[in-house]
């Protein structure tokens, strides 16, 4: 089964020829080569064995569906209709400290309460999907695994070439943050980092990245790499406040983030016939969630003591930097999962890829987990300063502390901004591991400042942030071709009317993929591992039987198959 290579998704910044390698003297940091691959421009004709393997599954889930289909139809009319009586659910105390939910691999949803212990009433988490409806969400799934097929692989519609204009660009963002803010404003809890805030992040930096590829915009590459560094942030901080206050480190936790993580990613490259390096951010958020969770699991009961924290802080620190730091350690380290960080087919080291997307924010997995780990000490100071004063020196000294605190941070942004975002793509990449920390610590500050600010979310760009991995995955597919050098062409001699309804399908697509993978998330791994197992037995005979005659086509009809 050959792969057939396309540059990395945030590589719009690279040339189809290899770029000058400019070495760098710090391990890890070394701009990526312009690893060279195929062009992929060309319409596919031959279906991989893998192609055929899915498609003959969901040919027979399909089957499946339409066998079942009266069945469940003749069930559903004899079945008695519920009472118009309005449900409770259970009751169960909630203890209010740091309670984390964590939602996709750009980062954790985190969501904190007042410290006091209170019991309130909690909805019940939704029942797994029935059988028959697991079945129609498949369809569904393949369906849209078959559009993906037909738009990059097939490529079906036209390509239209990137173009840039920087008034067109920054026009066509300022009118979204414009309507967001005015239209999409809604209040939330005043709490610090609460989880619309974290969504509402996450969404308007994923609309800059997916515009970024889109339009060519190579101007904010330094920009890019800012908001890739917030969302390994994101997982430092979201996993680390989960295991420290839940001391959750079960089979079922890991098995949930493993799946939310890799699932689609898994079917897409299997699609498109690419490799999963090519989608580099799942890879990176893989690896930084099982860094934290060794690193909370380890000596766990060590978690709740302050020297012995610091100790595993420094044995963290001390083997992050023997990874990234030494030249060489980081590609042989991994080297033995070439399967899985290689990227084939290159001119340098298959390796290469996985050191410098990993090498690049190496730190800010680490600054994050510092952030959760000290975030009640600044929730404190906040709650200190906001108090109601007793006495006019009390309310003074609150004024006077808060405002230093903003004036040093719009200094330190100030600061950063001018050192740092000057830089040419090469020379910002061998400091970003050490800088990105800066912006990321400023804008938290600021945004959490007042109460007003904290209370207050962008509903639009919280409801994007839910959907990160969907929009990020799907931009390759079906909003660009290519790997990113073209754009999908559905009204070609219309630029901007092809924009507005490449983004809505593109935006729709995502939207459904979230909830079929929470579907499948819910039905195929319950907390009962017994059933967990029985379904991986399931899935992997099926896998083997449909790939058994898939091969046995192929032979038939000559090796190859095909469309």
């Amino acid at each position: 089964m050959k792969f057939t290579q396309g540059t990395a998704p945030n590589s719009s910044m690279r040339s189809h020829f290899v770029d000058r390698v400019i070495k760098s003297s710090m391990a890890g940091l070394t701009p990526d080569k312009g690893v060279v691959f195929d062009d992929h421009r060309q319409p596919h004709h031959e279906v991989t064995l893998c192609q055929m393997t899915l498609f003959i599954i969901y040919v027979g889930v399909t089957f499946l569906y339409a066998v079942r289909l009266p069945r469940s139809f003749v069930r559903g009319k004899q079945a008695q209709p519920e009472p118009d009586v309005e449900r409770t659910h259970d009751t169960k105390p909630v203890t209010n400290h740091v309670v984390v939910e964590v939602k996709d691999g750009n980062g954790s949803n985190v969501d904190k309460e007042n410290e006091s212990v209170q019991t309130k009433k909690t909805a019940s988490p939704p029942p797994p999907p029935t059988f028959d409806a697991f079945l129609k969400y498949v369809i569904v799934f393949g369906a849209i695994m078959g559009y993906y097929f037909i738009c990059d692989y097939m490529k079906v519609f036209p390509t239209m070439p990137r173009v840039y204009n920087r008034d067109t660009f920054l026009f066509l963002v300022f009118l979204l943050f414009l309507i967001a803010c005015v239209f999409t404003i809604k209040p939330t809890k005043d709490i610090i980092l609460n989880r619309e805030q974290t969504e509402e992040w996450k969404g308007w930096m994923q609309v800059m990245f997916v515009w970024y590829h889109y339009f060519a915009a190579k101007e904010w590459y330094n920009w890019i790499r800012v908001y890739i560094a917030c969302y390994v942030w994101m997982t430092g901080f979201g996993n680390f406040s989960f295991f420290w206050v839940r001391n959750d480190f079960s089979l079922w936790r890991i098995l949930k983030m493993m799946f939310r993580l890799n699932f689609l990613v898994i079917f897409v490259l299997m699609t498109t016939n690419n490799e999963y390096m090519l989608y580099y951010i799942c890879a990176m958020h893989t690896y930084w969630f099982i860094s934290v969770y060794v690193f909370m699991r380890v000596l766990n009961s060590w978690n709740k003591d302050r020297i012995k924290m610091a100790v595993k802080f420094a044995a963290y620190i001390i083997c992050n930097a023997l990874i990234f730091e030494i030249s060489g350690v980081c590609s042989t380290l991994f080297r033995p999962l070439w399967f899985i960080f290689g990227l084939h087919e290159t001119k340098y080291d298959i390796m290469h890829e996985w050191e410098f997307r990993a090498g690049l924010d190496h730190w800010a997995c680490l600054t994050g987990m510092l952030c959760a780990y000290n975030y009640p000490h600044f929730e404190a100071l906040l709650k200190r300063l906001e108090k109601e004063a007793t006495s006019r020196v009390e309310k003074y000294t609150q004024i006077g502390i808060k405002t230093l605190m903003i004036v040093v941070s719009l200094a330190v942004g100030v600061l950063w901004y001018t050192t740092f975002m000057g830089k040419d793509k090469y020379a910002y990449n061998r400091t970003h591991c050490y800088s990105s920390m800066i912006p990321i610590l400023v804008f938290i500050v600021l945004r959490n400042s007042f109460p007003i600010l904290r209370r207050h979310y962008i509903h639009m760009f919280a409801w994007l942030g839910k959907i990160t991995l969907e929009t990020y995955l799907s931009q390759l597919h079906v909003y660009l071709q290519s790997n990113a050098k073209d754009l999908l062409g559905y009204l070609v001699d219309l630029p901007l009317l092809n924009f507005a309804l490449a983004t809505i399908i593109y935006l729709f697509i995502s939207y459904v993929l979230f909830h079929l993978t929470t579907q499948f998330s819910s039905f195929l791994i319950p907390k009962d591992l017994t059933v967990v197992a029985k379904y991986a037995v399931i899935g992997a005979v099926v896998v083997g039987a449909a790939a058994a005659i898939a091969f046995g086509l192929q032979v038939a009809l000559g090796r190859h198959i095909h469309v």
